[in-house]
């Protein structure tokens, strides 16, 4: 995934209606916004305002635009933003829209986990639009009932040909062959696994907001992944990130406030990476890169 134009583009969601109508481009004087945990915040830069609790966000091949994932109470789904403009240029409502969300190797297919509904949706990418084209199935799901595997975060393999999916209730990382949308392999990881990272060298990191650790997998000369061993980073690991050389990883410790960064060719020696200025209760949940540079962002969610 191309990061290198992304533009700082810090988001909210629009939690309360009085909010709804108000313009898309604000001064920075008018965006001192009051979060759920009762802590305000002073953006850099502008804001957008956004549908129902925007939980992930992802850059477009083209690097103009944003894809948020939205998976409030009212409205799930997703939204394109553009980063140009500051609008929102696209909504699509999908049932149970949940964090995952991540693009094929040649930039024309985004895939969106489907939470409660047990599945990925997968759509066709025009360049600055999406369309659904399908939907397949994880596990299956009788009507009315609870889910059984919770798509979580999503990721994409080196060569392009599986996708690692988180399964959020069921514990485990599921390897999908895009080839035949089959499920080929399942592999235990720690307590609601959440977030994925691939690095360079198709190493596959797991997050798990249930635990304390990180869920690392090699991937073998046949494609299929092998355990690794664990990280130990702080409690309730969230969204994670790696550098552009797969060197440092970036962790989010949502309900620690905290991040953490894993250097890892020494897996065992972390380092907290200092919240600046951010106060408390601030649950960071999603983090991006700008250019070459390693930068946190965070979008805001009840840990």
């Amino acid at each position: 995934m191309n990061f290198g134009s992304l533009i700082f583009f810090i988001i909210f969601a629009v939690l309360m209606s009085g909010t709804v109508g108000s313009p898309a481009r604000e001064t920075v004087a008018s965006q001192r916004k009051k979060l759920p945990t009762g802590v305000d915040i002073d953006p850099l830069g502008r804001s957008t305002p956004l549908g129902s609790m925007p939980l992930a966000m992802i850059l477009a091949p083209d690097g103009q635009h944003v894809v948020i994932s939205l998976g409030g109470w009212r409205e799930q789904g997703i939204q394109i933003v553009s980063l140009k403009t500051n609008k929102i240029e696209q909504t699509l409502l999908q049932d149970s829209a949940f964090v995952g969300l991540a693009f094929s190797a040649d930039g024309q297919t985004l895939y969106a986990s489907g939470g409660n509904e047990d599945c990925i949706y997968r759509y066709n990418w025009s360049g600055n639009a999406a369309s659904l084209k399908t939907r397949f199935i994880l596990a299956q799901k009788e009507p009315k009932k609870t889910g059984s595997r919770y798509p979580a975060g999503l990721a994409i393999s080196r060569d392009g040909k599986f996708l690692y999916v988180a399964e959020n209730v069921s514990d485990t990382l599921a390897v999908v062959d895009l080839a035949t949308t089959n499920v080929v392999q399942r592999l235990a990881t720690h307590h609601y696994p959440y977030g994925i990272a691939v690095s360079p060298d198709d190493t596959v990191y797991v997050s798990a907001w249930g635990g304390d650790a990180i869920s690392v997998f090699h991937r073998e000369a046949d494609g299929q992944l092998s355990t690794a061993g664990t990280i130990s980073v702080g409690r309730h690991p969230s969204a994670l990130l790696l550098d552009h050389l797969g060197a440092k990883l970036f962790v989010a410790l949502a309900s620690m406030d905290e991040t953490v960064m894993v250097d890892t060719n020494r897996p065992y020696s972390n380092r907290l990476v200092p919240n600046g200025s951010f106060s408390r209760r601030r649950s960071p949940a999603d983090l991006v890169r700008k250019g070459t540079r390693q930068r946190r962002q965070y979008e805001w969610a009840e840990g």
